[in-house]
């Protein structure tokens, strides 16, 4: 008896014993771990592949004992045109290599482990973020504490249990309310049936009262109201509502390069041959093949259309009043112009930074052009569909003009016009 007493007191203070040994062996490396953290830098460096710097991906091993990625190691080779190990130098003999599955495996274990994933930092001090900002509401290290001397950091485990409760408390409000809220839709519904069923009655009694058979003879209806040309009659009623409607927009002479043609009408401009004798004054292009809309725009949404048919090479968009006329210059947002270009028949641009290019695969009839002054904002659309080419975003600061540039007519291969379609359909033809 005496014995076996004797035992269960050892028993009991060895398992005593092992437990405090756990508990501080717990601790030890519950708080040894970022003492330890430059170890663990060390191991895991030898874990990268000495090109990339990454972890391994797919490991070989050279006969010299060196490993690398595969991708990197037969990049290196191809760039260097040498097949050597990078690090000793020492020849590698027909490009030997073989797989290093050992080392691949060890890599996909250790770089996902706790240990090995680099803990968030201090922006301002290179720090561990251990802290929480009441007052700024964000985490923050102990060296910012330290220098604002301020009493609203706390640690982070008492503020997830701080705004934990108070996101409970939260929920718990909105869940009562929307409770209190279906409440509320269900007697509206009921109330809205009950008023359905009795209006329907008194309707219908009303109805069979005044009712009488001359109400349905066809003679009374007015044929010329209700078989009239309805489409325009409605198309006439929602123009004054249209905003914005098709602008009808007129060309400035002005502004005309002297080799530009303008219809009499002034919707429509094309190339021609000889150069007019004209005042070369300070509104006309000398360089740019290019004409102006007469009407600027200050504010407000405007929307015009082109028609480019048949043509292989044009420029058209919005520009600033203050663009430079004279000479070449960058047709960018930055100096004024917001444009959309065709060349070679099917090659698209929009002139932005970066350029936007596109080939076309159906053909471009007619170029719809949207301007919204005050929401910075102009677009270019395929008249036919209304499908969307591209959109500029900038902000106006001063009066903006449409931009006609119909290019040179390439001894006949671009002769046609660029036309303006006008808002109730009538076209213009070269004068």
């Amino acid at each position: 008896m005496e014995k076996q007493k004797s035992d269960r007191s050892l028993n009991s203070s060895s398992k005593a014993s092992l437990n405090v040994n756990l508990k501080d062996m717990g601790k030890m490396v519950t708080y040894s771990t970022p003492n330890n953290k430059a170890n663990i830098e060390d191991v895991t460096k030898e874990l990268h592949c000495q090109l990339c710097h990454e972890w391994f991906t797919k490991p070989v091993m050279l006969t010299c004992s060196h490993n690398f990625c595969k991708a990197c190691i037969e990049k290196s080779w191809r760039h260097h045109q040498k097949t050597v190990c990078p690090e000793c130098l020492i020849p590698c003999q027909s490009k030997n290599f073989i797989p290093n599955t050992v080392l691949e495996r060890l890599v996909m274990r250790l770089k996902d482990m706790p240990l090995t994933q680099a803990q968030p930092q201090c922006p301002e001090h290179g720090e561990n973020l251990k802290l929480f900002n009441k007052q700024e509401g964000k985490l923050a290290c102990f060296q910012c504490k330290d220098i604002r001397h301020s009493q609203e950091f706390m640690q982070i485990t008492e503020a997830v249990q701080i705004y934990t409760g108070k996101l409970t408390t939260k929920q718990t409000q909105v869940e009562a309310s929307l409770k209190e809220l279906q409440r509320l839709k269900s007697v509206q519904e009921e109330a809205i049936c009950a008023h359905k069923v009795i209006c329907v009655s008194c309707s219908l009694e009303k109805g069979i009262e005044v009712l009488t058979p001359r109400d349905f003879n066809s003679r009374d209806l007015n044929l010329g109201k209700f078989k009239g040309p309805i489409q325009y009659m409605t198309w006439k009623e929602m123009q004054a509502i249209l905003c914005p409607g098709l602008c009808l927009i007129t060309l400035d002479p002005l502004t005309a390069h002297p080799n530009l043609v303008i219809s009499e009408d002034r919707t429509s401009v094309w190339h021609g041959d000889v150069k007019q004798m004209i005042p070369d004054n300070p509104e006309r292009f000398d360089s740019s093949v290019a004409v102006l809309g007469i009407e600027g725009y200050t504010n407000g949404k405007w929307y015009w259309e082109v028609e480019v048919a048949r043509k292989t090479k044009w420029t058209v968009g919005v520009v600033r009043e203050s663009i430079n006329r004279k000479g070449c210059c960058p047709l960018t947002p930055m100096d004024g112009f917001w444009l959309l270009r065709l060349r070679n028949s099917i090659e698209l641009k929009a002139l932005d930074v970066p350029s936007f290019g596109m080939v076309l695969q159906n053909t471009l009839s007619k170029v719809g052009i949207y301007l919204d002054y005050d929401g910075g904002q102009v677009s270019f659309y395929n008249a036919e569909d209304m499908s969307h080419i591209y959109t500029f975003s900038s902000t106006f600061t001063e009066k903006l003009f449409p931009y006609f540039c119909p290019c040179l007519n390439d001894s006949g291969d671009n002769i046609e016009p660029l036309s303006i379609i006008h808002p109730f359909g009538i076209s213009s033809d070269k004068q």
